[in-house]
């Protein structure tokens, strides 16, 4: 009967064994078959959306050379409060480590006094036990205390740091519209940033406790081995342990997937799900007017399921190399430890070793505490050996998230420094479909501008300087002209010639690839764009922007004037004085906000005032007051308008024709004016010249003569 059931057993297991052979065989089939689809999905998916294509993140050179220009910045010098929490959180871990120990062998006393039966030593030993647990659970918390607080010193140096080389030389601006490396730095500096921290310092308890372990186990180890001089098979031990960890290490390494490019990957996907968040909340008046709300609702779902999909492969890879790591580290290892134990115990063949002679000669109790010790020592060393072995996969999420955070001050160093990667964008599918001539109009952006920005003393003079977008679109090849402050210039063109380019040349936005721009410092031009943008704060915020309360120049009364100037004095006592708070993006009207940031260059007072269609949404006669008004404080207008009746306040005209070409001349209102008029008129009559001929067709008709179209009277007079 015990044989036919053993041979059942046995058919069972290999029947059992075959099926998971199988499975196992068709899993590993299906997996590479979508890897192979994912690989071809991703490709596409970076060349639709001009996504850089990611690296491998491996611990190799570039890793380590990454983690240290970080770790610099982290703790920049020795005394900085990074460092000397490091130094606390350093030494709770040690004195864990010793606590560990002497625990371990607390353990094995208590055993002994109850194999001994000795109620005395029992109560001691557990005395002895509960007073050292309170300062053992205080050092575990204070463990996490000190890992959260590094964390947070970490996460503060690194993102003061981030932040500096953000603002540095309108970075902030550049690294989106110049560049196009980063798609969702919002996300780098607030999420990246974070979880590098989190991830690093928690990896770094995650390490130097077990290293410690290890070292002060191995010693108590070898001490207590010492002691069984008369044991055989000692020197094997060790090398015993060391071809266990080899094996154990080979196979996890080998079998590992690649943590750190499926986690950025994961990171990536993440930050291009919220930059669509953002953007519908940014456009949500536009959408909902269109009723836009299920091809939005399509979008974000679709790139929920791209983030649904990585997320879920991690999982399942997680799943296989989580129970490979179990069977490894926690039975294979635990057979193998006691194994290891049991040796220095069953080859002993010296006299027994006892304090009791009378109630434990053969030394029962003395081998039991030591047994019970080395178990202990061994299962922490074992537990410190499996958190260093399985920390291989959280150094490769580490290595992602550093790759992140480096790339992105790297991007930002070299936007301060004008150095721009942007993919540009083809307008067709098929390059062969564009014209030769918007070929020539286009060129790589991915090298440093050759243009000159030299200082000047008042002047704006341009030389050959070309108007490039940040995609390599040339809208103008070559732009000279000189403008004074005693000009005022109107500047027109259909859209998307180059005005507002212009502008940002002429401000420093945007890189001049040749040619030779003087220009007076930056804070001699203040730009008023068509929506102007509303600060948080308060009434008075608003009109000294960007200026701070500190630092501002004019009190109440002169900050009244300004209001005057722009006739919105009233705006103070609707709205409850100069210090209310409000939202005033969704407060003020179109009008009111045109003419509030108008209100600024009356506070700045800058040698040069951009106006781009900042009067758009304000009456004539009071857009008429503000322009005498600027005049008369000196301040040049540079005015992009399609409002003759803004014609009389400049005195030249800077004209772009939206094929490359540009006139700059002096402007001659009356004659612009009459021109104007001529062609009102002209274009009023040819409008009504379909109205005459269909009238002109209806009485033929009811006169029964023939109907004379202009066509045919044209082809009889020639």
């Amino acid at each position: 009967m015990y044989s036919l059931r053993s041979r059942r057993a046995k058919i069972l297991l290999a029947t059992s064994s075959f099926a998971l052979i199988a499975y196992l065989i068709r899993r590993y089939r299906r997996y590479i078959l979508l890897k192979k689809r994912r690989t071809l999905t991703n490709s596409r998916e970076q060349t639709t959306t001009n996504v850089t294509p990611l690296t491998r993140k491996t611990l190799n050179k570039q890793f380590f050379h990454q983690i240290r220009i970080l770790i610099r910045i982290l703790i920049p010098r020795i005394r900085s409060d990074s460092f000397l929490i490091l130094i606390v959180h350093l030494t709770t871990l040690i004195s864990r480590t010793f606590l560990s120990i002497y625990i371990a062998h607390l353990d094995g006393a208590i055993v002994k006094s109850l194999v001994q039966r000795n109620p005395r030593n029992f109560l001691r030993a557990i005395s002895i036990f509960v007073s050292v647990a309170i300062p053992a659970s205080f050092i575990n918390s204070l463990i996490r205390f000190a890992e959260s607080k590094l964390s947070l010193a970490f996460r503060s140096k690194l993102t003061r740091h981030a932040y500096d080389a953000y603002f540095r030389n309108q970075t902030y601006y550049r690294v989106s519209t110049l560049d196009s490396r980063l798609l969702t730095p919002d996300q780098n500096l607030t999420d990246d940033i974070e979880t590098f921290t989190s991830t690093l310092t928690h990896l770094f308890s995650h390490l130097t406790k077990p290293f410690f372990d290890i070292a002060v186990i191995s010693w108590s180890l070898v001490s207590m081995v010492r002691q069984r001089k008369n044991a055989r098979g000692l020197k094997e031990v060790p090398g015993m342990i060391l071809i266990v960890i080899i094996i154990t290490f080979m196979a996890l390494r080998r079998l590992s997937p690649r943590f750190g490019k499926l986690v950025s990957e994961e990171a990536r996907r993440r930050g291009i799900l919220r930059f669509a968040h953002t953007r519908v909340i940014a456009n949500a008046e536009e959408i909902a007017f269109f009723d836009g709300h299920e091809v939005e609702k399509s979008w974000i779902l679709k790139l929920y399921d791209q983030l649904r999909e990585q997320t879920n492969s991690i999982i399942k890879k997680k799943l296989w190399f989580v129970m490979l790591e179990q069977f490894l580290m926690k039975y294979f290892w635990h057979a193998c430890g006691m194994v290891t134990i049991a040796i220095p115990f069953l080859t002993y063949d010296g006299p027994a070793e006892t304090d009791d002679p009378i109630g434990d000669p053969l030394g029962i109790s003395a081998r039991t505490e030591a047994f019970t010790v080395s178990k202990n020592l061994l299962t922490s060393g074992a537990d410190a050996l499996e958190r260093i072995i399985s920390s291989y996969k959280e150094i490769a999420e580490l290595a992602g998230h550093t790759d992140r955070v480096y790339t992105m001050l790297h991007v930002f160093d070299d936007c301060a420094h004008s150095n721009y990667q942007r993919t540009p964008i083809i307008p067709s599918e098929n390059p062969s479909e564009c014209s030769s001539a918007l070929a020539k109009r286009k060129i790589s952006v991915d090298h440093r501008a050759k243009g000159e920005i030299i200082e000047s003393d008042e002047d704006i003079i341009a030389e050959n300087v070309p108007i490039i977008t940040p995609n390599g679109d040339i809208i103008v090849e070559s732009l000279s002209l000189k403008i004074t402050p005693a000009m005022h210039v109107l500047i027109t063109g259909p859209n998307g010639c180059g005005k507002s380019s212009f502008f940002r040349i002429v401000r420093g936005l945007w890189p001049i690839y040749s040619g030779r721009l003087y220009r007076p410092d930056p804070s001699n031009f203040f730009l008023i764009p068509q929506r102007p943008y509303m600060c948080p704060g308060t009434l008075r915020d608003q009109i000294i922007y960007p200026h701070t309360v500190d630092n501002a120049f004019v009190d109440d009364s002169q900050l009244m004037e300004i209001l005057n100037n722009v006739e919105l004095q009233y705006i103070v006592q609707r709205e409850g004085g100069l210090n209310a708070e409000r939202d005033w993006k969704d407060i003020l009207s179109g009008g009111e906000k045109q003419r509030l940031g108008l209100a600024r260059i009356f506070y700045h007072q800058p040698r040069y005032a951009l106006l781009d269609e900042c009067t758009s949404a304000v009456s004539i006669d009071v857009e008429g007051k503000i322009y005498e008004r600027a005049k008369q404080l000196g301040i040049s207008l540079l005015t992009i308008t399609h409002r003759p009746s803004l014609w009389a306040y400049h005195t030249h005209l800077l004209q772009f024709d939206g094929n490359g070409r540009w006139t700059f001349e002096v402007l001659n209102t009356e004659k612009l004016l009459t021109l104007k008029d001529e062609k009102e008129r002209l274009e009023s009559q040819l409008a009504g010249i379909p109205e005459i001929q269909k009238r002109l067709n209806e009485l033929t008709q009811l006169i029964g003569e023939d109907i004379i179209t202009t066509t045919e009277n044209e082809e009889n007079d020639d």
